[in-house]
């Protein structure tokens, strides 16, 4: 078999069930693994989910993002759920999250990794950082991004705009199935939520995932918000 890449969506501390997927799609040394972003937070296994993605590959997410702009905050001012990240994790974890990149291009597949999204008509280099860690519904040609269930009716997904030439495999927004169009692909599938964890494996584009052992985080309203067709995003 030749070499693939195989990338994760957002793991938020589900670590079994990464392991669950790698060995799903029968990852091997060969094969290249890619996570999202998003490793921490939220799920009940931080470190071990960070130290997995040391041994391969991982663009930024916004919940990385967050630890290192609050690195230096005291314990007190951080919420429940970022200290419980804080005290799973070490310097050296950190270190590494402030060396990951904010893309990764797939040339070989046409194909750019980012966290969140894109502005359409503009190249992934000249991307603003925020709108690779946070893009959803959007209006161009103003450069503000809403939540799905927040955004104004004339506001619609930023997949709607993207029009390549590469198509873009991103998490952050939870889907109930995979997101597929012609340029973009949304692989959060809400593992923490009790959903599932999904892969999209190249070059092949097929998608595999398992479900979640368990409803990590719950209790909130979850509103459906259609984003393309039939496929909703949880918000």
């Amino acid at each position: 078999m030749s070499a693939r890449t195989i990338v994760i969506g957002d793991l938020h501390g589900c670590y079994h069930e990464a392991l669950e997927l790698l060995a799903k799609v029968g990852a091997t040394r060969s094969d290249r693994v890619i996570f999202a972003g998003d490793l921490v937070d939220r799920g009940p296994q931080q470190r071990e989910c960070v130290e997995l993605a040391m041994q391969h590959e991982a663009v930024l997410g916004n919940h990385e993002e967050k630890h290192l702009q609050q690195r230096h905050r005291a314990d007190e001012k951080l919420l429940p759920d970022h200290l419980e990240t804080r005290r799973a994790l070490e310097p050296h974890h950190f270190d590494w999250m402030g060396r990951l990149p904010h893309y990764l291009r797939l040339p070989e597949h046409n194909a750019v990794v980012v966290h969140a999204g894109l502005m359409p008509g503009i190249p992934v280099e000249s991307q603003d950082p925020y709108h690779l860690l946070h893009a959803q519904c959007i209006q161009p040609p103003t450069k503000k991004s809403y939540w799905p269930s927040k955004a104004p009716q004339s506001a619609t997904f930023w997949t709607h705009h993207w029009r390549g030439p590469e198509r873009i495999i991103f998490g952050h927004t939870v889907f109930d199935r995979p997101l597929v169009t012609e340029h973009a692909v949304g692989i959060d599938t809400g593992c923490v939520y009790g959903r599932s964890l999904t892969a999209v494996v190249l070059p092949s584009w097929e998608f595999v995932s398992v479900p979640a052992r368990s409803t990590y985080r719950g209790g909130k309203t979850v509103a459906r918000i259609p984003v393309h067709g039939d496929v909703c995003a949880f918000s």
